[in-house]
C-alpha cells in the first residue's frame, strides 16, 4: 500500500490500495506541518486501512509550493525511519513524463505545467532523462521558442489559448495531458520509479 503526498500547490493526500486510489485535498489555512501527522490518522482511518500495511511513500517535489513540498518531505522522512518504509520522490515533470508513450512522441519532449496567468512552468527532457532546468515562462516571452522537431506537452488548454495563433497552427506536435496522481500506480508495478532521496525541485526564476 502506498501513501502519496502532494503539497506542490494544494494539500492532497492519496493512497493506493489493491490498484484503487483514494484521494483527498485539505482546506486549511492552519500550518500543515503542524496538523499534517493527525491528518495522515485521520485520512489513513477514514479509507480503512491500516497504517502498519504502508510499504512505500511517494512524494511530489514540485513545481510549486516549496513550504509545502519541505513539509511533506519532513513528514515522510520521519515515517520512513520509524517504520522502515520506502520512500520515492518524483516531480510533476517526471510523472507526465514518465507516463507518455515513448513511440508516439518525438525523444525531444518539453512540459509545460500551468502556474497562473500567462505563466507556466517547463522542463525540458530526451527519453527519461532531462535535458535543462525547470524554470518559469511566461508564454509571451521573447526567448522562448517552438520548433517542429519537439513534442510540446501541456496541462491547461490556457497553454493553447496564450500561443500566438501562427506558432499554434502547427499543433501536430502540439499535446494536451492530464496531471493525474493515479498514474503513480503504473509506475510502480512497471518498477518506473527509483528508492532515492528526493529533494524540493529549485526552479531559480520562481522562488
Amino acid at each position: 500500500m502506498f501513501l502519496i503526498l502532494d503539497f506542490t500547490q494544494t494539500f492532497k493526500l492519496a493512497i493506493i490500495k489493491n490498484g484503487n486510489l483514494i484521494q483527498k485535498e485539505l482546506n486549511t489555512k492552519k500550518n500543515i506541518s503542524e496538523i499534517l501527522i493527525l491528518e495522515v490518522e485521520k485520512f489513513i482511518k477514514k479509507s480503512n486501512v491500516n497504517i502498519k500495511d504502508l510499504s512505500s511513500i511517494y512524494i511530489i517535489t514540485g513545481p510549486g509550493s516549496f513550504t509545502g513540498i519541505r513539509s511533506a518531505l519532513t513528514f515522510a522522512k520521519s515515517l520512513k525511519l520509524t517504520m522502515k518504509l520506502n520512500l520515492f520522490g518524483l516531480s510533476k515533470f517526471e510523472l507526465i513524463n514518465y507516463k507518455i508513450n515513448i513511440n508516439k512522441f518525438n525523444k525531444k519532449r518539453r512540459i509545460f505545467l500551468y502556474f497562473k496567468d500567462n505563466q507556466f512552468f517547463s522542463q525540458a527532457f530526451k527519453g527519461f532523462k532531462s535535458i535543462s532546468e525547470a524554470r518559469l515562462y511566461n508564454l509571451d516571452d521573447e526567448d522562448l521558442k517552438f520548433n517542429d522537431e519537439t513534442t510540446y506537452i501541456y496541462d491547461n488548454i490556457l497553454f493553447e489559448n496564450s500561443l500566438r495563433g501562427e506558432i499554434f497552427q502547427k499543433k501536430a506536435n502540439f499535446f494536451l495531458v492530464d496531471y493525474n496522481l493515479n498514474q503513480i500506480k503504473e509506475l510502480t508495478v512497471n518498477n518506473m520509479i527509483e528508492n532515492n532521496d528526493p529533494k524540493p525541485l529549485y526552479i531559480s526564476n520562481y522562488y
